[in-house]
């Protein structure tokens, strides 16, 4: 039974992240933004409120164009740790 439920949330969370709008490399920039920001000691709720910002943003883009733009955020954040 308890394979059965982990089976099932395996399933469910795959589908979930394939049906996200957010490209894997904006999802990758966001993660390490949100660690810099834990860091930094932003606030949790001013880290969601931009998240939503910052998803906002993206899904208004063209995809070639936001995979560029998080891309370059990625090496600028791995450049900063």
């Amino acid at each position: 039974m308890n394979k059965f439920f982990l089976l099932g949330m395996g399933i469910t969370l795959a589908s979930l992240t394939a049906c996200s709008k957010m490209p894997s490399e904006c999802q990758e920039s966001w993660n390490k933004m949100e660690k810099f920001g834990k860091k930094l000691g932003v606030p949790k709720e001013e880290l969601q409120k931009r998240k939503k910002e910052f998803e906002e943003n993206i899904e208004q883009m063209d995809s070639k164009e936001a995979i560029k733009l998080c891309s370059t955020q990625n090496s600028i954040l791995e450049m900063a740790k």
